[in-house]
């Protein structure tokens, strides 16, 4: 009797543990899934806009410094100090080359949305240029870093306002620093 009483009760010992690591097993899964899902929402937000690959002839340009007539279009930018260069700075033009759509269908549009962003495409460059000094400009790959640098900051500019990467590159016609 007692062998028989006594298998009874490992027997449903086991039973218990089982259950409860059954459930263990649904609780770890359902919170796992919902875990994933919030990360997996937050990297959408991470992915690239919108790109394609832009042909010559479908790209179109606007000089962030020019005058109304065309003419003109460079700036001086003043530099963060440094001990061997106090009073420094830079005098550049500025080029943006974007994305005028398919067959360019999309260029006064575009450039309509470009001149909106002039002004925050001008302080966006202020504050890159007032970051940098004397010898980070004269360094050999610091346009390449400064034309990487806006790009970036441009397109962040434009995806306010459009989820397409518009900016296809930056370009300096001019670039003397003192």
């Amino acid at each position: 009797m007692q062998g028989k009483s006594l298998y009874a009760i490992l027997i449903s010992i086991i039973a218990v543990l089982a259950l409860a690591l059954a459930v263990m097993v649904i609780f770890l899964f359902a919170t796992y899934n919902r875990l994933n899902t919030n990360q997996e929402s937050g990297n959408v937000i991470d992915l690239p806009k919108k790109t394609r690959e832009v042909p010559p002839d479908e790209e179109a340009r606007l000089n962030l410094y020019a005058r109304e007539d065309g003419t003109g279009g460079e700036a001086i930018f003043n530099l963060k100090s440094s001990p061997a260069h106090e009073n420094s700075f830079l005098k550049a033009s500025i080029t943006i080359v974007f994305d005028a759509g398919e067959k360019k269908k999309h260029l006064e549009t575009r450039t309509q949305l470009m001149k909106d962003c002039v002004g925050e495409f001008k302080e966006a460059c202020i504050e890159y240029f007032r970051s940098q000094t004397y010898e980070q400009l004269t360094d050999e790959a610091a346009m390449e870093k400064a034309r990487d640098a806006l790009k970036e900051k441009f397109n962040g500019i434009v995806s306010k306002r459009t989820d397409e990467q518009l900016i296809l590159r930056v370009v300096f016609e001019d670039w003397i620093v003192q």
